[in-house]
């Protein structure tokens, strides 16, 4: 078994390769993003002005971005998932706004934005891509404050559902993800997209119902996922991008 064969699997790795083809240098270069971990319990709150130097790539467990507004209330920006870079989208800000909170036990890894450097100058391709990755996920949000002016509650959730379902299916065998885990509270999803806890726990009942979903046991089974799709016009943003401007 050769050297790179023994590396450990990472999962900014799969998920750059589910775009684009990785050379050993590309692959190399991601892997100096992950050199220091820090591991953190559920439900630890992190400010990004702690160290706006720094991103981080989600190793392991869920972690979610958010506001704080008046009135004690909260607005949830981004739920990030194992391979996902936060703070990509702030990279040109001297201090990033918003807090974090882990969901489940979470390795972060940080590294200082320099180390962008050396992508930016040997790695074209991934430099295209990690400018795609930033652009996608404004455009994932703009989606979700669309269908939260206009649908009702249980295409609000649905839409939540169906973008989750296609941000973690980047990961399975062939595109293919029967079921998924679903650790976030009902509070969590409501500050995400609009609603109240009791107004999300209702369009849930009411998904079950009309046999779109399955929830139990902090696991979620979609049912005709393409029906669902059609019904409230759900556009997978996340499956495929187009590459074809990148650097040869």
């Amino acid at each position: 078994m050769s050297q790179q064969e023994r590396q450990p699997t990472s999962c900014l790795i799969e998920r750059m390769r589910h775009y684009i083809p990785l050379t050993s240098q590309d692959e190399q270069l991601l892997r100096e993003l992950e050199t220091d971990e820090v591991t953190y319990r559920p439900r630890t709150r992190l400010r990004f002005s702690d160290d706006p130097t720094h991103l981080f790539v989600v190793k392991s467990g869920w972690v979610y971005r958010f506001e704080e507004l008046e009135e004690k209330r909260r607005r949830v920006i981004r739920i990030h998932y194992p391979g996902d870079i936060v703070g990509l989208t702030d990279v040109a800000m001297k201090a990033a706004d918003g807090e974090m909170m882990t969901v489940t036990k979470t390795v972060l890894c940080p590294f200082p934005k320099s180390k962008l450097d050396d992508i930016f100058i040997n790695s074209p391709r991934l430099t295209a891509l990690l400018f795609s990755l930033g652009v996608l996920k404004q455009v994932v949000l703009h989606d979700r404050i669309k269908i939260m002016g206009r649908s009702s509650a249980p295409h609000k959730v649905a839409h939540f559902l169906l973008e989750m379902h296609a941000r973690l299916r980047i990961h399975s065998p062939d595109g293919v993800l029967g079921r998924f885990e679903m650790p976030l509270t009902q509070d969590v999803i409501g500050d995400a997209i609009g609603l109240t806890n009791v107004s999300v726990s209702n369009a849930m009942t009411q998904l079950a119902f009309e046999g779109y979903c399955t929830c139990q046991h902090r696991e979620v089974i979609l049912h005709e996922i393409d029906k669902l799709k059609e019904m409230i016009g759900f556009r997978d943003r996340y499956f495929e991008i187009d590459t074809s401007w990148f650097p040869q």
